[in-house]
């Protein structure tokens, strides 16, 4: 947590995954202001503790501090981004948007309300207004999360069936920003989906580094696509190292199938004197680690 906080300072915004969309928490600025009045400071300590329970995935608590902040301070603007987040979390996505749009209203120039009102939009399968803000974000050239936006660009493009405009946006996204494992991971599952393994075991691999090393979905894809790359001795041992890093993880059930699979078709193919590898395609059903 206290790594994540140090990159919320640096970069301004924090980004949480939900389902497939990209989500963005605001952090206060360092610009200099004219002397701020009572109930602005009052605003700024309960917008912060309230950005710090949001982080924490503390959202009941967050919406507390946020819904004071926001008395305090109605017009301002990351106020009611992160209200609205704080909103979205606890399943009530209608006072979110009406927050961001509000958000968006008091700052046009606010890019990550802008990135959550789209990721609301096309989780109800409004596609054209998703595209809308998106689109408007990349006018945004000082924007410091655009790998996220492009991250978003490339879902909406799978919504709407277009993987090679997909490729496009999640290759932006990783030039944007080299270590960003959520698009690595994303690339790793079309190229799996294409039977591509190769490929996808780069793109897992990458995933799995950074502040993503401690997530086992990259790993257990890793593996898979070693199973279908006949690296069957390499396979076993990422799958052994999941079962001894992640015991409490639904991967450790996975990954322990996966090895008697294993076992048991090497044992197969031994007996017969054939060496051929089933295509295993599960990457559909492994939900995107939650970064």
């Amino acid at each position: 947590m206290k790594n994540t906080l140090k990159s919320i300072m640096r970069h301004g915004s924090i980004g949480t995954i939900f389902f497939t969309a990209m989500f963005l928490v605001s952090c206060a600025t360092n610009n200099e202001l004219p002397e701020k009045s009572t109930d602005q400071k009052k605003s700024e300590i309960y917008y912060g503790q309230g950005t710090n329970e949001l982080v924490k995935k503390n959202y009941s608590q967050a919406l507390i501090n946020l819904v004071k902040a926001k008395e305090f301070n109605p017009t301002d603007s990351q106020v009611r981004n992160n209200l609205g987040m704080a909103y979205y979390f606890r399943e009530q996505p209608e006072l979110a948007e009406k927050e961001l749009l509000k958000a968006i209203d008091l700052d046009q120039k606010n890019s990550d309300a802008r990135v959550n009102l789209g990721s609301i939009y096309m989780e109800k399968n409004r596609l054209k207004e998703a595209r809308v803000q998106y689109e408007l974000v990349l006018q945004d050239l000082t924007y410091l999360n655009q790998f996220r936006n492009y991250y978003n660009l490339a879902i909406l493009a799978l919504k709407e069936g277009d993987r090679a405009t997909a490729f496009e946006y999640l290759s932006k996204s990783i030039k944007e920003r080299e270590e960003y494992c959520q698009a690595h991971f994303k690339l790793g599952e079309l190229y799996f989906e294409e039977y591509k393994f190769k490929q996808a075991l780069t793109s897992f691999q990458e995933s799995a580094k950074g502040t993503c090393v401690a997530e086992p979905a990259p790993h257990y894809q890793q593996a898979l696509a070693l199973m279908n790359l006949n690296r069957f001795e390499e396979s076993r041992i990422k799958l052994k190292e999941i079962m001894d890093k992640f015991p409490k993880s639904r991967f450790n059930t996975l990954a322990g199938f996966q090895l008697k699979k294993i076992t048991a078709q090497l044992h197969e193919q031994s007996a017969s004197g054939t060496f051929q590898t089933e295509v295993i395609k599960e990457s559909k059903t492994i939900e995107s680690p939650n970064f």
